[in-house]
Parts: structure tokens; sequence; C-alpha cells
């Protein structure tokens, strides 16, 4: 890896680990991320100190090929609502005719993960659907209000987003509005990344159980059936094990896609170094 290669490393890992110190409630979390960062900055110094880099050699240059390649939910999921026509499409966060920015292509994206995950997986995660021990069905039942306080944000960016693109905030305000924009943008993808990443685990664990005990999951063998006015759905006639691992990929790949880091694992992996 040459410097200038290691030094765009850097850059992105450290806009990651600010994202999380904006974002992160946890104060030991927040104390982990800010050690973190100073040793990354440290780190950026040295190379920065022996190497003479040009600033242009650090720009990020725009993917080579298929930039969703390695999300194909994604791609498809793209191409769907882009033949859903006005209507029924989720909407763009960029003018009409505008290239969008990349934050807006970001939260466009994660619109469109959120809505397909509420078409397709939020109507499984029910009693009627998903039978479970006590402490999973505690767990299952509050996917539903985490997902609407991340949809309740989406709408806030939404509004804000729409303000400025229709030039509704004067120019004394333009300035404050674009940092609160990027500092809920930040803190909505965390957020999702935690989402996406608590149903990674749930659905691990309760697919790890139906291959033992199947003292957590009571239905694992069990026929999925939507009754027909809920319209036609992905899973209807999948067994409760598949959706749950057909759950388990979408979401993984929208952790992917954020990458957001994981902090706890990466201080345990740091731990284990030293």
């Amino acid at each position: 890896m040459t410097p200038e290669e290691e030094v765009k490393r850097l850059n992105k890992l450290i806009r990651q680990y600010e994202t999380v110190y904006r974002t992160t409630p946890d104060a030991d979390q927040k104390a982990r991320v800010e050690r973190q960062l100073s040793e990354l900055r440290d780190y950026k110094k040295k190379i920065l100190a022996v190497n003479v880099i040009r600033e242009q050699d650090l720009e990020e240059k725009p993917p080579v090929g298929d930039p969703l390649a390695a999300t194909p939910v994604l791609k498809e999921l793209e191409q769907k609502n882009h033949a859903a026509g006005p209507a029924a499409a989720v909407p763009a966060y960029a003018a009409e005719d505008a290239t969008p920015s990349a934050i807006q292509l970001e939260m466009y994206h994660l619109a469109l993960y959120l809505m397909h995950f509420e078409k397709e997986f939020l109507p499984f995660l029910t009693e009627k659907q998903l039978k479970l021990d006590f402490k999973y069905s505690l767990e299952r039942d509050s996917f539903y209000n985490s997902f609407e306080a991340i949809r309740r944000k989406m709408a806030s960016y939404g509004d804000e987003n729409r303000a400025l693109r229709q030039g509704l905030v004067n120019r004394e305000m333009e300035l404050e509005v674009r940092k609160r924009m990027v500092k809920l943008t930040r803190h909505i993808q965390a957020e999702a990344a935690r989402f996406f990443s608590t149903l990674v685990r749930f659905c691990q664990d309760l697919e790890d159980d139906a291959h033992g005990d199947m003292v957590k999951c009571q239905n694992c063998n069990g026929v999925i059936h939507f009754d027909p006015i809920e319209g036609d759905r992905l899973l209807q006639g999948r067994t409760v094990g598949g959706a749950l691992r057909e759950l388990r990929l979408f979401a993984a790949e929208a952790v992917t896609y954020l990458n957001v880091p994981d902090i706890d694992s990466q201080e345990s992996e740091r731990a284990d170094r030293y």
C-alpha cells in the first residue's frame, strides 16, 4: 500500500469514527472512540511528516465499474424503484435533473432499504408469523418502535432537504441548516446501522436455535401465510427458518452498505492483539 493509499484509508476510518463519536449516547463508547481517533490522527501525521503527498492525490475517485456490485439487493431495489413511476417510487433527495450529492445518494439508498424492510419483513416480525419464547418475543416486538424512530428522523431529513432544495431557507440560516442536516444524516446512518446489526444477531440466534434445541423459536418449520388483503409478499409460502435467513442476509447487506464501524468489536480485537 502506497503512502497515499494509506492516508486515504485513514481518512475514511477517521470519518467513520467521527460519525460514531457525534452520534453515540454511550459515554464509555465515546471515550473509546476518542482514544481511537487520537491514535489514527497521530498515525496520519507521522505519514504526512515523512512523505510528500499532494492534496489532489487524496481526493476520492469515483468507483470503477458497477458501484452497487457488492450490494445486489440494493441494486435490484433501485432498478424496481426507477420502474415504479413517480407516484409509487421512493423520491430521490436531489432536485429533478440534478446530480445528487454523496449524502443525498446515501440517504436515498437508505430510504430504499427501509422501504423494503417495511413492506417485506416488518409484517413477518409479529406474534402471528414468528412464535418465540418470552425474551425473544420482547425483542421481536421492539423492532417496530426502533424502525418508527428511524422513519421519523428520515422524514425530518426529507423536510430539511426539501426546504433547502426549494430555496425556502434564507441565506442567514442556510449554513446552520446544512450543519444540522449533516449531523442528522450521520445520526440516522449510525442508528440504522445499529438497527440492522441487531436484526442480524437476532436472526442468527434463532437460526442457530433451529438447528439445536428449538426452544427460542417455536415455529421455525412453519410456513408463512399472509392474508390476501395484505397483497403479494416476498416471504409468502417460505418457512419461518428460511424467512429468518432471508432477513439476516438483507440486514447484513444494509450494515455493509452503511459502513459504520462496530466500536465494541474493534476494541476487543485490539485488546486481543496487545
